[in-house]
This record gives C-alpha cells, sequence and structure tokens, in this order.
C-alpha cells in the first residue's frame, strides 16, 4: 500500500539534488508531489507525474499566493538554503552573513508561515483526498554545523541554528492541533555539488539521498503524528 496515498506534498528547493531525490522518493510512495523552485528543473532531471511551479520562496507576497492558490497540503518539505564555508570571524562579511541568513533561516520561516496558515484551519473542505480535518506536516532542513560547530562558517552554522529555533518554536504554537513540526539535520549528502567541492574525500561513505529521504518520508507521514519539534540527525 502506498504511504501516501495521493496526498499533496509540496516540496521546495526541488531543482537542487536533495530536492529533486524527494520529489521522486515521494512519488514512488504514492504523494502527488508539488515541486516548487525559482526556476523550472530540466526536463532531464523532472519526476515524471510530479508538477512543477517557480515561485521565489524569498518573496513573502510571492510564496503566499502560491500556498492561496493550491489546494491545501497535506505535507510541505522544504530543502532550500545556501552554503558559506568558513572563515576567520576577524574577517567576517556581513554581506556574507546576511545572504545566509536570507537563504537559509528566512526562506524557512516564510515557508512556516503560509504553510501553516493553510494547514491549521479546518481542512474538511480541502480538495485533496484522504486529508482529515486538522491534521498536516512540516518538514525543514537543517545541518549538523548547527550543532558542531568545528569547522564550520559561522554565517551558515548560525543560520542553521536559527532553523533549529524555529522549528521548536512552530512545533510549541501547532501542539495539539494535529500539524506537526520537524526537521532533519544532515551532516553531509554524497551530491554531485559536494563531490566537486570535495574531491579528496571519501564520496562512498556519505549519505546517499534515497537513504536519507527515508526520514522525510517517516516525518512526513500520517504515521508520525507523536513527533514533533524533533532535530533528526542523518
Amino acid at each position: 500500500m502506498d504511504t501516501f496515498d495521493g496526498r499533496l506534498v509540496v516540496i521546495t528547493g526541488v531543482g537542487g539534488a536533495l530536492g529533486g531525490g524527494l520529489a521522486r522518493a515521494f512519488t514512488d510512495a504514492g504523494a502527488s508531489v508539488l515541486g516548487v523552485d525559482r526556476v523550472q528543473p530540466a526536463e532531464a532531471h523532472a519526476v515524471p507525474g510530479a508538477r512543477y511551479r517557480t515561485v521565489d520562496v524569498g518573496d513573502d507576497a510571492a510564496l503566499g499566493a502560491f500556498f492561496d492558490e493550491e489546494p491545501v497540503p497535506w505535507a510541505v518539505v522544504n530543502t532550500v538554503g545556501g552554503f558559506a564555508g568558513r572563515t576567520p570571524l576577524t574577517e567576517l562579511d556581513p554581506d556574507v552573513l546576511l545572504q545566509q541568513l536570507r537563504l537559509n533561516l528566512v526562506t524557512a520561516a516564510l515557508i512556516t508561515k503560509h504553510a501553516l496558515r493553510r494547514l491549521l484551519p479546518s481542512r474538511a473542505t480541502a480538495s485533496s483526498p484522504g486529508l482529515p480535518a486538522g491534521a498536516g506536516r512540516l518538514v525543514h532542513t537543517a545541518s549538523r554545523s548547527a550543532l558542531v560547530t568545528a569547522g564550520a562558517g559561522f554565517a551558515y552554522s548560525v543560520s542553521k541554528v536559527g532553523v533549529l529555533h524555529l522549528v521548536q518554536m512552530a512545533a510549541a504554537e501547532v501542539r495539539g492541533s494535529g500539524v506537526t513540526v520537524n526537521c532533519v539535520v544532515p551532516s553531509i549528502i554524497d551530491t554531485p555539488g559536494n563531490r566537486a567541492a570535495m574531491p579528496a574525500a571519501d564520496h562512498d561513505s556519505w549519505p546517499k539521498i534515497p537513504d536519507i529521504a527515508r526520514t522525510y518520508l517517516y516525518l512526513a507521514s500520517p504515521q508520525s503524528e507523536l513527533v514533533s519539534g524533533a532535530a533528526i540527525p542523518v
């Protein structure tokens, strides 16, 4: 039996390696996937059966309009983010800090705002199938750099700390509603971009996207109703 039974799952950042891999994993699990990114994925990377829309998730008005135009989703899975490497604090570039906060924290906060705005009211009239009133899932992506700072860049690390704090506060706000808010905390992911950035690393030991996807699938599933406010390391 398919885990999601046609339920609508919105995946933001679907143009990236993780987002694209999750689109495939959720489609295979029976979800109706709606992928969101600033640009449409190339045809070769589009997942058969998934639907795509171009939205700037850093634009509050555009993101709000997107959520209002689409049916109420069962789950929203956020993989949007950016990375900045380590520099000494004596060389901190405030523009890089602001960029990382916008890419990682502001986008997550706006996605939380509009996802919960749609998830929390009565869902009895939602047009997606199999949606009980007062239920839904929001899953963010943080980073091990938020917890283990050795070797991490301050701007990237602190922006991901903000995501962890956001998840805790959002989970507290929705407690008792049937909506849950959690995040996945990857160490490093085996992607073409990460391989190119670290060509001498032991790539075979890195977590693969299909393996990481299982954690997202669980947190976004109907079976995870007792888990909220969690930061799951992978």
